[in-house]
């Protein structure tokens, strides 16, 4: 998620809940609930599309019976060495 300021080794807190808005960045998990994810969330319809903020990584798309939403992440901690 480094396009959204999130980097290897920073501490992300995220608010346990099960739904979103459009835009947010939430945990989810993805299809039989057997790959969790962090991405941005964005609904069409019956589709739900999660997002990354990395431009090396492709947007997958889900039927929305397909994600559940396990939180929404709220702050991020980076400690500077």
């Amino acid at each position: 998620m480094t396009g959204a300021g999130i980097f290897e080794g920073d501490l992300v807190q995220v608010r346990r809940q099960d739904t979103a808005q459009d835009g947010d960045i939430v945990v989810a998990l993805t299809a039989d609930g057997e790959e969790g994810v962090v991405k941005r969330l964005r609904r069409k319809g019956q589709t739900v599309a999660l997002e990354p903020a990395n431009p090396n990584y492709e947007t997958r798309l889900f039927g929305a019976d397909r994600v559940r939403v396990q939180g929404k992440l709220v702050a991020l901690v980076r400690r500077y060495k």
